[in-house]
């Protein structure tokens, strides 16, 4: 063996340590959090910690189920209704404007396209009071009348939870580069064939950018899902409030029912963690599909 193959194989070693390091201190947390689920209070405050559960408490989950107010299957049933449509209606808004961004010629173009950008420098946080006046003085929603008064809008609603965030400007951005990486001699033969924009965009571009828009579909579902600010604020009853606001019940003035809490989340990450790899195979699915070397 030369010194040179030698010297490769210590790096290349030291490299898969670094990597496996890496991705152990990324899994602890998931690890800590199912092994916490089934602990007792007892063992969870005991010092120093207890790091497998001496006795596996199964009904840590039916409490974390049965409990809040509204039982997590209430707060399952409304995340997927948030997080669900909520990214088909992104969908359906983000991908016209990509496309009329990406292939229509006029005017102010890259304008809008700059102006789309720099929505995303805005700190989430300065667009919470604007999205929620604006939202409980939406004319005729909620019982408003054509000035906005009179009802509470879109105020603890599904829609008032979910219409801030469908014009994305990540999933314009995304959307359109993935339109723009398919060749214009796919708009062209189309023309030759009597196709128009509508048509080529639903029988040829869309097949073509699978994996752009299931990555912003994926990224879009994730955000919804996970969001607990927002529909904390724009809402008041417990009956439409989603999984992320329902953890919340567990901590209580005493302090975290962390057992409880644990297990809460993993009814909340499981689902996400399913998503991520159904997503997975799909996009590898449309990489291939395409034909596109990425």
């Amino acid at each position: 063996m030369t010194r040179t193959s030698a010297s490769s194989r210590v790096w290349w070693t030291i490299a898969t340590l670094l990597v496996l390091a890496f991705a152990a201190a990324s899994l602890f947390p998931f690890i800590w959090m199912l092994l916490t689920s089934f602990k007792s209070a007892e063992e969870i405050n005991r010092l120093p910690p207890v790091i497998i559960p001496e006795s596996w408490l199964l009904e840590n989950y039916a409490h974390a189920w049965m409990k809040p107010e509204s039982t997590f299957g209430r707060y399952f049933y409304n995340t997927i209704i948030i997080a669900g449509l909520g990214t088909l209606l992104q969908l359906a808004i983000c991908i016209p404007i990509a496309y009329s961004i990406s292939h229509f010629a006029y005017r102010g173009r890259q304008l809008i396209f700059l102006l789309v950008l720099s929505t995303m420098m805005i700190p989430y946080d300065i667009t919470l009071v604007p999205n929620f006046v604006t939202l409980r003085h939406i004319p005729f929603a909620g019982g408003n009348d054509w000035l906005g008064e009179g009802g509470q809008g879109f105020y603890d609603s599904y829609m008032g939870m979910m219409l801030p965030f469908l014009a994305d400007a990540f999933s314009i951005f995304l959307l359109r580069q993935s339109f723009l990486s398919v060749p214009k001699e796919y708009w062209e033969a189309a023309q030759v064939d009597g196709m128009g924009h509508f048509r080529y965009l639903w029988s040829v571009l869309l097949p073509l950018s699978a994996p752009g828009i299931i990555t912003a579909a994926l990224l879009g579902f994730i955000g919804k899902w996970n969001g607990v600010l927002w529909p904390l604020l724009i809402t008041s009853s417990e009956s439409l409030r989603p999984l992320q606001v329902g953890l919340l019940y567990f901590v209580s003035e005493e302090g975290p029912n962390y057992h409880h809490l644990m297990a809460a989340a993993t009814f909340t990450v499981l689902p996400i963690i399913g998503l991520y790899f159904a997503a997975q195979r799909w996009f590898h699915t449309g990489v291939a599909a395409t034909g596109i070397k990425g």
